[in-house]
């Protein structure tokens, strides 16, 4: 944290905590702050649930195409979030937490989602992502990419159809 402060400040950027159910248009893409609520703490003891939980959630729009953008929540977090956004369907999920096994699959695969996208290191020492998280999502009829095994991932929009591309 005190690294982004200090290359934020550097830049002449003040950083601060995303502000709770905002909507913000930048350009063509329109935000909105979806997590954590202002109750979620932010800091707290252990195995830095507490931390991946206070992870910014967004739901990103441009020219239609839906993108959920999930941080590192945890399965309880992703819980709290379908109860509050019942009926949330979205083109681009970016799987929450590297693809952990720790997921609500219920959650991630209620959103159907054309293309779903794993962060992950190759041979990270977690296990990152396990196949019993990617394999729901492909059921749903999901493109599943990974960073580990694809290089860099591109979604792009043309004329409403959403396409992929990878570096490898």
């Amino acid at each position: 944290v005190a690294t982004v402060e200090r290359l934020a400040t550097a830049a002449g950027v003040r950083p601060v905590v995303a502000p709770y159910a905002v909507t913000r248009r930048v350009g063509e893409v329109t935000l909105q702050v979806l997590w954590p609520p202002p109750t979620q703490p932010r800091v707290g003891p252990g195995d830095g649930s507490t931390a991946n939980d206070a992870s910014v959630v967004m739901l990103a729009t441009v020219r239609g195409v839906r993108l959920l953008l999930t941080g590192d929540i945890e399965p309880r977090s992703q819980e709290a979030l379908a109860r509050s956004l019942t009926g949330l369907r979205v083109d681009v999920l970016k799987v929450p937490h590297h693809g952990s096994r720790f997921q609500d699959r219920e959650f991630l695969t209620s959103l159907r989602a054309r293309v779903a996208l794993v962060s992950a290191g190759a041979d990270n020492d977690y296990g990152h992502p396990p196949e019993e998280t990617l394999e729901p999502l492909r059921e749903t009829g999901a493109q599943v990419l990974r960073t580990d095994l694809d290089g860099d991932l591109l979604v792009v929009e043309r004329e409403g159809r959403i396409s992929t591309r990878t570096s490898r």
